[in-house]
Formats: structure tokens, C-alpha cells, sequence
């Protein structure tokens, strides 16, 4: 998810993950993870405030 620069700070992003959950509800999903930098202070802070908990967890990758 991106909100850009000018819309940034007006409840956007809550707005839209609510909406996100509320349809993921409705379809019998249980539990979401998410994905963001690490150093990306905004999203976390967002998704903190929306009940999403940090995981010590790693992720890997790989380009061809």
C-alpha cells in the first residue's frame, strides 16, 4: 500500500486497512501478515496503531 506525499496524515491508510480487514473478515480470514521495511518508521507506526504487533521473523529473497 502507498499513500502519497500530499495525502499522508489525513486517516487514509487506517481507512483503507480497516476496509482491507473488514472483506478479509467476511471471508473467514483469520489472521493477516504484512510486510514493510525495515527502516519504513511511517508504515510500522501505521500499522502499530492499527493492532498489527512487530515478529521477530526473517525474510529471504532471491533475484534471477
Amino acid at each position: 500500500m502507498y499513500v502519497q506525499e500530499h495525502a499522508r496524515r489525513k486517516g487514509l491508510a487506517a481507512g483503507m486497512i480497516s476496509l482491507l480487514e473488514e472483506g478479509l473478515r467476511e471471508r473467514g480470514v483469520r489472521s493477516v501478515k504484512l510486510l514493510t521495511g525495515l527502516t519504513n518508521e511511517r508504515a510500522i507506526q501505521v500499522y502499530q496503531d492499527s493492532g498489527y504487533q512487530k515478529e521477530r521473523e526473517l525474510s529471504l529473497s532471491k533475484r534471477f
